[in-house]
């Protein structure tokens, strides 16, 4: 079952135009998908070595060790699925008599999401480079460009459009976390081979949206680089702004990377991505640029450079 409607919709709520292009959103797809079935079998062979029948949340962030950004997300973001379930317990009323308490027995709290992920990564490190993940305070410049770039996108938007980009901006692959379709449409014909917990789908869908969004953002980068007034000098200028903590990333405050589009579905925003403009985003994210590059020995770098770890 296909999922180019719902990444239509993320694509439109992280910068793409109105009406993403359909052949477009099928290439995003096929291209999350092998990264999540390549993400999944490393956490599947993580569960084997510590002798797990299924693969649990301690493996997904495994997987994902190398890179304390991603990691932040997804532990916020867990964080965030706790509130919102602590909102709904404490908002839905349960009548007096249906509370049946056992003598001597102590009720046992349910451990947070967060604080499982929390626990683990406090397992594994042992230079203390995750405490200031524990806080969330690791400053992440990519989330701030995003942030940037989609307040630019919706200055100028009436409040019927404004409308319809947050119904897209709440676009994921499990709408209200039904995880079921989701998981079908991972696993496909291995759905009764691997078993997957709630809270690991959960997971992967945060992580399959994440992906999504960067492949947006590559795209962007890729279409920006096209403009014909940008010449292959401009890259090298100065940055208007940047942070000391990880100064190879550009905050872009002055101009845009959108541009005005034309036609109807493309008034407000830039003109849509297109999927060739996805494939050379990728052939760049995965191409071996180091000096060593005609002696590495790796011949799968898809496995090494997986976007959502």
């Amino acid at each position: 079952m296909g999922r180019a409607n719902d990444i239509q919709l993320m694509m439109h709520g992280f910068g793409d135009c109105r009406k993403p292009l359909p052949d477009t959103a099928a290439v995003i797809e096929s291209i999350v998908h092998q990264q999540m079935t390549v993400f999944l079998h490393m956490a599947t062979d993580y569960a084997e070595q510590r002798g797990a029948r299924v693969v649990g949340p301690e493996d997904i962030l495994f997987v994902m060790r190398r890179d304390p950004l991603k990691l932040q997300r997804l532990v916020d973001y867990m964080g965030v699925r706790d509130l919102y379930q602590k909102t709904r317990t404490s908002t839905s009323v349960m009548p007096t008599g249906d509370v049946t308490e056992v003598p001597g027995e102590v009720p046992q709290p349910e451990i947070s999401r967060k604080k499982l992920c929390i626990n683990f990564l406090q397992t594994i490190d042992q230079t203390g480079q995750y405490e200031p993940l524990y806080s969330s305070s690791i400053y992440d410049p990519v989330l701030t460009e995003r942030a940037s770039r989609l307040d630019t996108l919706t200055q100028g938007m009436s409040c019927q459009r404004y409308k319809e980009y947050c119904e897209a901006r709440r676009a994921s692959f499990c709408p209200r976390l039904r995880v079921n379709k989701f998981r079908d449409w991972l696993l496909g014909e291995e759905n009764g081979d691997v078993k997957l917990t709630q809270l690991v789908l959960e997971m992967l869908n945060r992580l399959a949206y994440e992906t999504v969004a960067q492949i947006v953002d590559l795209a962007l980068l890729v279409k920006r680089d096209a403009k014909a007034h940008n010449s292959d000098l401009s890259r090298f200028r100065t940055p208007t702004a940047f942070n000391p903590d990880y100064p190879s990333v550009f905050i872009h405050q002055s101009g845009s990377l959108q541009e005005i589009g034309t036609g109807d579905d493309h008034s407000i925003g830039m003109d849509p991505i297109s999927s060739a403009e996805v494939k050379e985003a990728m052939r760049r994210y995965l191409a071996n640029s180091s000096v060593l590059a005609p002696f590495s020995k790796n011949r799968s770098p898809i496995a090494s450079k997986l976007l959502a770890a």
